[in-house]
């Protein structure tokens, strides 16, 4: 491996080359070092002088790569809570196609422990995504010498890198758990099979919100081990999924929910964790193999499951570069079991700059004015707010959370920080993801967060917090009287996370009815997590919340818009969607969705008839469009997408239609990035903007790698025409007797 620039130094870049020989790396060296010497280049050595000329230094994998500025964070961290004790790490190895090479290699590794008094914890080989990771505990001082990047772990071979262990944990609030007893008992009637799940904390399966609802499948998180006072996040995921926000009085979904427990609760902690002795991904790969492989016994647990919460992040691991192992993890899985993951962007409690010189003057501000800076103030610590893996994964639909729940005032003690409504809470996690990918891809009700401040040696500081008084109303265990029908309030991108996969089901259950019309099952429909991601983002845009940040944020003037709309689309991605315009038909709107796969250079041509009422109209019409796709990943490859979409218009451009244009919205480039596009148009002059044949709608595909050249991408195109109320005309009867849209396939 080659390192092209000084790595302590962030204005530069690093170019990792993996030769094919031990003597093509020697080579490159030795021309290398005559390069450095001033030497003259040979004949068929000058394009290398060329290449060289760029570069500050060629040198071998070593222990800067293997151990970098976060890992030694995290040594530093553990030794000052616990100077004496073991430090927990994971160690992921080279990755050798041959299984004998890798099992020399492990090995190895454990003879390398065994020397310094180390051992291995846990281990796991998942091949598709080339992880070969174990976890370690070595000595207190062998992390010291790991630290300094000395000794023999830090400096073996076949070790590719030394990481901070993968961690989650979930501690319930301090204050009080409300007295309210909630009167929901159960099921009322007969619930279909689950069609969701959620990989979280163990539910407390009798509480009456959750009683004969939730079927726990138990992998390698048993109930005995988590005491029932402690269900404190499982229990209130599974009762976000199945009602929601309790304050808001919604119905409860007629399906089961699975619940696979990955969380632990350790005797000598307060809170909800993953496995100290456990890798996260061997635990979250084995609850999906759990669900949808048969077990020889009684089969898959989960047949019918089409999408998964996954409300858990890497507390230690914010996105950086390159995909982790957990993103690649969950976008293997999604396209081998045809799963849409609902991911959680991840929750940033940590201090920063209000903007004000003291909390007098911050106190002091007008309620306005103080939005204005705390919104400024949010934007200016973007470079400390990273998603959280595996957020960034491709094919997963990543979540963060609004600033709004169903409670009442904030109370007046208390510092709420934005009265705007659907600006994200001040504690969500922001993007961009793997290659400037747009992430998250929606935001939705996550709860009110409140600001807490103060002076600090550094200047005025602030942070995200909860109080009990608002925030998503959900089911909770009582430790102090064992009821099991007491609610409490939180906060957070899990709980946004939980109410789009409850908005998933949502349109599940539609897409079954509108299937069935057609004398199909929804579990023939091999392409439904897809069609549910693409709608799941298609009710979504910016609203007031893309106006107030337009003008809040920097930098400002006309001409610098298209950063303008960078940094909204960092936090906001393609917006808060409107479910029910998805679901829900009226005369006014029609909504079309076509699926089928596409192969590199091809073209799905789509032609969409238009109502009369929508051509040489001079009243609001609209058109939406939602493209998803499931590509193959090359986990190895800069590019990690084996092929990219992209909706176009007859020129293979995205010029459009006459007559209508794109509202306040995140910029193509920023589509183009990742697995998902969405395009709101909108227009009310009288310019025709279709010809005869109809509105021309393009899919078209391009592969990314030689590799994929053959490769059959998977998508699903969701298209909506709408007109203004006012409008006479049905359009929606009017499409509907029109078209059943069929592509036309073309190169």
């Amino acid at each position: 491996m080659l390192d092209d620039l000084p790595a302590d130094d962030p204005a530069m870049a690093r170019l990792y080359l993996t030769m094919p020989t031990e003597n093509g790396m020697r080579q490159l060296l030795a021309m290398w070092r005559r390069f450095e010497t001033k030497l003259a280049p040979r004949e068929d050595e000058k394009d290398w002088w060329k290449i060289f000329g760029y570069l500050s230094k060629i040198r071998v994998w070593n222990a800067t790569d293997r151990i970098e500025p976060a890992t030694q964070l995290f040594i530093d961290r553990r030794m000052a809570r616990d100077a004496a004790g073991p430090v927990r790490l994971e160690l992921d190895l080279w990755f050798h196609e041959d299984e004998s090479v890798r099992m020399k290699a492990k090995e190895s590794l454990e003879g390398i422990l065994a020397a310094i008094g180390g051992r291995i914890v846990d281990f796991v080989t998942i091949e598709p995504i080339r992880y070969q990771v174990a976890l370690i505990e070595v000595p207190a001082q062998q992390a010291v010498d790991l630290r300094s990047r000395t000794g023999a772990l830090a400096n073996a071979d076949q070790v590719m890198s030394i990481r901070p262990q993968s961690l989650y944990s979930a501690a319930p609030l301090s204050e009080p758990i409300e007295s309210e007893q909630n009167s929901a008992q159960g099921p009322v009637q007969e619930l279909r099979p689950a069609v969701a799940a959620i990989l979280d904390g163990y539910p407390m399966q009798n509480h009456a919100l959750l009683a004969g609802r939730v079927d726990v499948v138990e992998v390698d998180i048993t109930g005995d081990s988590v005491p029932v006072e402690r269900r404190f996040h499982g229990t209130a995921i599974a009762s976000l999924v199945l009602h929601g926000d309790l304050a808001n009085g919604e119905d409860p979904l007629t399906r089961r929910l699975k619940v696979v427990p990955v969380l632990a609760a350790p005797q000598h902690l307060n809170d909800e964790r993953t496995r100290e002795d456990l890798l996260p991904l061997g635990v979250i790969y084995r609850a999906v193999v759990a669900l949808k492989e048969d077990d020889g016994l009684f089969g898959p647990s989960g047949p019918d499951v089409l999408i998964i919460n996954h409300s858990l992040c890497d507390a230690e691991g914010p996105f950086v570069r390159r995909p982790t192992p957990w993103a690649k993890l969950l976008d293997w899985l999604s396209e081998k079991y045809g799963i849409l993951f609902v991911v959680s962007a991840g929750n940033i409690t940590g201090q920063f700059p209000s903007g004000y010189s003291d909390h007098a003057s911050f106190n002091s501000a007008a309620p306005l004015e103080r939005q204005i800076a705390l919104l400024r103030a949010v934007e200016a610590s973007k470079g400390m707010r990273s998603i959280l893996s595996p957020a960034e994964a491709m094919t997963a639909l990543s979540v963060g959370a609004v600033h709004a729940d169903g409670a009442g005032d904030c109370p007046s003690e208390a510092m709420d920080p934005f009265s705007a409504v659907g600006v994200t809470n001040i504690g969500s996690a922001i993007g961009p993801g793997i290659n400037r990918a747009l992430k998250p891809d929606i935001v939705e009700a996550g709860g009110r967060q409140v600001a807490n401040a103060s002076n600090q040696p550094a200047g005025h500081h602030i942070w995200p917090s909860e109080i009990g008084h608002i925030g998503l109303k959900a089911a909770a265990p009582d430790p102090f009287t064992g009821s099991s029908s007491k609610t409490r309030r939180s906060t957070g991108t899990s709980n946004a996370a939980a109410l789009v996969t409850r908005a998933g089901v949502r349109i599940i259950d539609a897409l079954e009815e509108v299937l069935a019309e057609d004398g199909t099952a929804l579990r023939d429909f091999s392409r439904a997590s897809l069609a549910t991601r693409t709608l799941l983002v298609h009710g979504a845009s910016w609203g007031d919340a893309g106006t107030l940040l337009e003008a809040a944020y920097p930098p400002p003037g006309l001409g610098q818009w298209r950063r303008r709309r960078g940094i909204i689309t960092k936090f906001l991605g393609y917006g808060r969607p409107s479910y029910d315009q998805v679901i829900e038909g009226a005369s006014n709107r029609v909504t079309l969705l076509a699926d089928d796969e596409i192969r590199h250079e091809q073209l799905h041509e789509y032609r969409v008839p238009i109502p009369t009422s929508m051509v040489r109209s001079r009243e609001i019409r609209r058109i939406t469009m939602t493209l998803s796709w499931m590509p193959p990943m090359h986990p190895t490859s800069i590019a990690y997408r084996g092929v990219t979409l992209d909706v176009v218009d007859q020129a293979g451009q995205r010029k459009f239609w006459r007559g209508v244009k794109t509202i306040m919205q995140p910029h193509p480039d920023d589509m183009r990035r990742g697995t998902c596009a969405h395009f709101i148009l909108e227009g009310n002059n009288s310019t025709a903007f279709v010809d005869s044949n109809g509105l021309f709608i393009g899919v078209q595909a391009r592969a990314l790698n030689a590799h994929f050249h053959q490769s059959s991408v998977p998508y699903a195109l969701a298209v909506t025409l709408e007109v203004a109320p006012t409008v006479q005309e049905d359009i929606y009867a009017s499409v509907r007797n029109a078209i059943r849209p069929r592509p036309r396939v073309r190169a």
